[in-house]
């Protein structure tokens, strides 16, 4: 039975000490955090919105892709996630697509989502803190010791042996002055920042064929509407829901607006007011242009904020790159694996790169470390790649997989007393083919 009592036990106390803090409730977070308690380490994971999830829980059911692997376990906190979803029965997830960039995911209700993390976190013993921002860091010469972060009721300060950067921005990495990179390299272009929408009364099965084997029908469809002066996207994206007759709606951002940086508030606010434009225009060119499907569809909700691809990435002790994901070399350093394809999410690039990953190629531990910065591990899209190398494999089951590595990495150098860089490499590696991971080739 729920009581407060019950709740109240997971949230810290000011001050607290912790052998491993985690900063990002999304997909590389949970794994991190997830990973980082069930090996023993008193842990927190912290998170500036009211919920975990990520984009995940903000983008209604974008599917959570590379969640399994060819259709099985990816073991380790992959199956303890998959097996909590998939026991709340067919309200809380639907299967995944199986297309270029889509794969071995699935479909999940954002508000189980929520429930699942919240149990999956108590389960495994480890604290977390919502609506809570962090806004800086406490630091010896160049080693974290710690997390300072702002919520409505002021500043508080948690400790830990190791800190694990999975906010997606790379806060935490920010703040303690390591070496961050941002955009495209030769221009500093982010991909594009989208605000996901769900249309209800709709006919599913129609307007997904109609959108995937009709394109250049339904391409036309959308430049006749922007040179009518609608609100458009750069390309739109049809996904199940558990709801019968409700669609999601995933999108490149609005058509012609620029490079929006997601660490600007400025460009959030002008992503937002976007966003919602371009769901209330599409429900206008569904309805007025008969596009199959959807001629009779509502505005069912738009998701509870934007969703960010990209914006800053350490520069770690290696850098990886779309080269990388497309060769596939083998790294002696290897702490997970990243399945799918190179998706620039909208993003022009100079070539195809579609079918050119190698699927399930390596990502080293030395990517998770920043540049002369101790004590601190980041994982997730604010690792250390190029731009294109962070577009390759980015689903948010790789994601969980580099959260993953990181919380056990964490959860040993904590429990050895040497930092992160100092962790033989051969420990996480063992830890994690013990947990079930498929770790080598």
């Amino acid at each position: 039975m729920l009581t407060r009592d019950r709740m109240e036990q997971f949230i810290p106390e000011e001050g607290s000490t912790y052998d491993v803090i985690v900063c990002g409730g999304g997909p590389a977070g949970i794994g991190a955090a997830l990973a980082a308690s069930i090996n023993g380490a008193k842990t927190l994971i912290i998170e500036g919105r009211g919920f975990f999830g990520g984009v995940a829980g903000v983008a209604l059911w974008m599917p959570m892709n590379r969640l399994l692997l060819n259709g099985e376990s990816r073991g380790g906190v992959h199956k303890r996630f998959v097996d909590k979803i998939l026991c709340y029965g067919q309200d809380a997830s639907v299967k995944g697509k199986k297309t270029w960039v889509d794969g071995d995911g699935l479909h999940i209700h954002p508000d189980y989502l929520k429930i699942a993390v919240f149990e999956l976190l108590e389960e495994a013993g480890c604290h977390y803190l919502l609506h809570s921002n962090v806004s800086g860091v406490v630091k010896e010469g160049n080693s974290v010791q710690g997390v300072i972060v702002t919520g409505k009721d002021g500043n508080h300060t948690f400790y830990a042996d190791v800190v694990v950067d999975a906010t997606g921005d790379g806060d935490v990495a920010y703040l303690a002055g390591a070496e961050m990179v941002k955009g495209r390299e030769e221009d500093g272009v982010f991909m594009p920042i989208s605000l996901v929408f769900a249309l209800a009364n709709a006919d599913v099965d129609k307007i997904i064929d109609f959108a995937e084997n009709h394109r250049d029908q339904f391409k036309a469809i959308i430049e006749e509407a922007r040179s009518e002066g609608y609100a458009t996207s750069i390309f739109y994206s049809f996904d199940r829901s558990t709801i019968p007759g409700v669609v999601s709606v995933n999108n490149g951002g609005m058509y012609g607006i620029g490079s929006l940086d997601g660490t600007s508030s400025r460009d959030l606010i002008i992503a937002e007011r976007a966003g919602i434009q371009i769901a209330i225009d599409f429900v206008k060119i569904a309805r007025s242009k008969k596009i199959p499907g959807l001629e009779n569809c509502y505005l069912m909700r738009t998701g509870a904020s934007v969703g960010v691809r990209e914006t800053r990435r350490i520069v770690g002790d290696y850098t990886v790159t779309v080269e990388d994901a497309i060769n596939g070399p083998e790294f002696e350093d290897v702490v997970a694996r990243r399945y799918g394809a190179i998706d620039p999410g909208g993003l022009e690039t100079d070539k195809d790169y579609r079918t050119s990953m190698k699927s399930g190629h390596a990502y080293p531990y030395r990517s998770l470390l920043p540049r002369g910065i101790e004590n601190l591990l980041v994982a997730g899209r604010c690792g250390s790649t190029t731009q294109l190398g962070q577009a390759a494999g980015k689903s948010m089951g790789n994601m969980m997989d580099l959260g993953q590595a990181a919380g056990v990495a964490a959860a040993l150098a904590s429990s050895e007393k040497v930092t992160p860089r100092q962790l033989d490499v051969k420990k996480i590696q063992n830890r994690l083919i013990s947990m079930g991971v498929k770790l080598f080739s």
